[in-house]
């Protein structure tokens, strides 16, 4: 075993957690030090009391007489002294204990000796000490404070023994003081360190305590649950950011639920009527917010109050709307995969019937229905399978001028079947925009695809495409318009919906996902449209920052070029 080895094996000794060998901090040791100086003085001020006949003949005594008398006195004034230091703030407590409590060992046996021995009940007060030194100093100094006690006791009985004032027995109660000093000593060390791990502990725990409601108080701030705390009269007590708002922004907190929502209240007080009572649905008058309420009892000091949860029912029908889509839009890509096998088959077969040399006109015509629809039905397939991948959007650098002429280009090339009248208007000078290009040139062929199909036949068809931007406000909007009979009020909101549509040969899929796409890219989609003038969709878009063009034309500059 080598020296690391035995030295690792050896015990560590520690000091307390307070830094020093004291069992009580110096916080607490200067408080009942202070006590401590009080209590000295009151058995300074009554033994000068007990002995005044002493003090008043001070001139006229034997040496020993005289001695007590001037005892007395110093022990006053010492008594007078402690008391001034431990009123100063700036004195170590630590080290004044010390001091005090071996002066008054020394005071009380000097005392103990002049004054008549255990008679007196200087006894008692050398076994007080001794318990005191205990607490409050290190054990080693304590038990020698207790020793110079116990050496009084026993001293002071032997010396009487052996001048003849005491008779033998006296011996018993001056070894019964001496080894209660002990044990008191010891046994107040003990419990002033059991003290101190609980304080220690009880500190701790405070502190996480007050860490953990700081934690709950950030969360109940920030949840997108409004949460009110309400007394057994309804009245507000707490109520965090999410219910201050629904509740109107009231400007002050603590008020009868009754007077910012007599609705919410009425169904508190169903509520504590009957828990089991089913709740409904409740619009707020201040905010018109419609909210599910929810609610939970809350002991309270005489009656219990209750916790009032605020669950706005807009967030959650989106949430239920977002996951139906998600699960539809799953299951809907899974038959789709299963339907373009046997269509693919469907087509390639009219294809060849089409191009038989012996069909007639008529089974051409049957043909070609076969083939419409089967366009039409693959149409709605490849929509469905774009809702179910919902690919994640690659923002790049796009320039909206030239992009939006080449994408006007591309689609007025494909449309021979109707005289559309398709005009594009674009600002001058250049417009970037940070964005999928992929799927900003979907989004916007699904739209102007949406506005050719809805285009008016009472009068010519138009469709426009234009794009503004407003440089000291940051954005740019690009709308497709067309003159078509437009969308009334009831079914605006329903446009984006998934696979709603007034189209009979229309799949419903084209606008959501055209608003999925933009919303991926941190875009807006928003519809205007007036019943028989038209429908014009926009499309709002944040610039992008002239530094971040700049560094992205850079990098693609220096990877054309092969450069590193």
């Amino acid at each position: 075993m080598n020296a690391a080895q035995s030295d690792s094996r050896k015990p560590v000794r520690t000091r307390s957690l307070y830094g020093n060998p004291y069992p009580l901090p110096a916080t607490l040791t200067r408080r009942i030090v202070g006590y401590l100086s009080v209590y000295r003085i009151v058995i300074a001020s009554l033994l000068a009391a007990g002995n005044f006949d002493l003090i008043r003949d001070l001139q006229n005594q034997s040496f020993s007489r005289t001695f007590a008398a001037l005892l007395i006195i110093a022990y006053l004034l010492f008594a007078s002294f402690e008391l001034f230091m431990a009123r100063r703030h700036t004195s170590n407590a630590h080290r004044l204990v010390r001091y005090a409590l071996l002066a008054d060992v020394l005071f009380l046996s000097g005392l103990l000796f002049v004054l008549g021995g255990l008679g007196s009940g200087v006894g008692t007060l050398l076994v007080f000490t001794s318990a005191l030194a205990g607490m409050l100093l290190p054990l080693r100094f304590a038990l020698f404070i207790t020793s110079v006690a116990t050496l009084a006791l026993i001293g002071q009985a032997v010396t009487g023994l052996a001048l003849s004032l005491y008779p033998l027995g006296i011996l018993l109660p001056a070894g019964m003081y001496g080894a209660t000093a002990m044990v008191a000593c010891m046994l107040c060390h003990r419990l002033a360190y059991w003290a101190r791990d609980y304080r220690v502990t009880a500190e701790k725990q405070e502190s996480q305590i007050a860490d953990l409601e700081k934690l709950n108080e950030v969360i109940i701030r920030n949840m997108s649950t409004g949460v009110l705390v309400i007394d057994a009269d309804r009245r507000i007590k707490l109520m965090n950011e999410y219910a201050w708002f629904l509740l109107g922004s009231p400007k002050v907190r603590e008020l009868l639920l009754a007077d910012l929502s007599p609705r919410l209240d009425r169904t508190v007080e169903k509520w504590q009527a009957n828990p089991s009572v089913e709740l409904r649905p409740v619009v707020l008058e201040t905010s018109q917010a419609n909210v599910l309420p929810a609610f939970a009892v809350m002991p309270g000091e005489d009656e219990p109050g209750a916790l009032v949860f605020l669950n706005d029912e807009s967030v959650i029908s989106k949430r239920a709307l977002e996951l139906s889509a998600n699960s539809l839009a799953k299951l809907s890509g899974s038959i789709a995969h299963e339907i373009r096998n046997p269509l693919a088959a469907l087509t390639h077969a009219a294809q060849l019937l089409d191009e038989s040399p012996s069909i007639t006109l008529n089974d051409m015509r049957l043909t070609n229905i076969i083939l419409d629809q089967s366009k039409r039905m693959n149409g709605i397939v490849e929509n469905i399978l774009q809702l179910s991948r919902q690919e994640q959007s690659r923002p790049e650098p796009v320039e909206l001028n030239q992009f939006l002429k080449d994408l006007a280009k591309e689609f007025g090339t494909t449309q021979t079947a109707k005289d559309l009248d398709f005009e594009i208007l674009v600002e001058t000078g250049k417009t970037h925009v940070v964005f999928d290009k992929s799927q900003l040139h979907q989004s916007l062929w699904k739209l102007l695809d949406n506005t050719v199909h809805h285009a008016s036949v009472k009068r010519p068809p138009r469709a426009q495409l234009k794009m503004r931007k407003d440089e000291s406000a940051g954005y740019c909007v690009i709308t497709v318009q067309d003159n078509g009979p437009g969308i009334p009020k009831s079914r605006i909101t329903d446009i984006f919906e998934p696979f709603f549509t007034t189209r009979k040969a229309g799949s419903g899929l084209g606008l959501y996902i055209a608003r999925q796409l933009c919303e991926a890219n941190q875009a807006e989609l928003t519809v205007d449209s007036q019943p028989g003038v038209g429908t014009a969709f926009h499309i709002r878009m944040g610039l992008a920052p002239r530094g971040r063009t700049r560094s992205r034309s850079v990098a693609t500059a220096h990877a054309e070029s092969g450069q590193t």
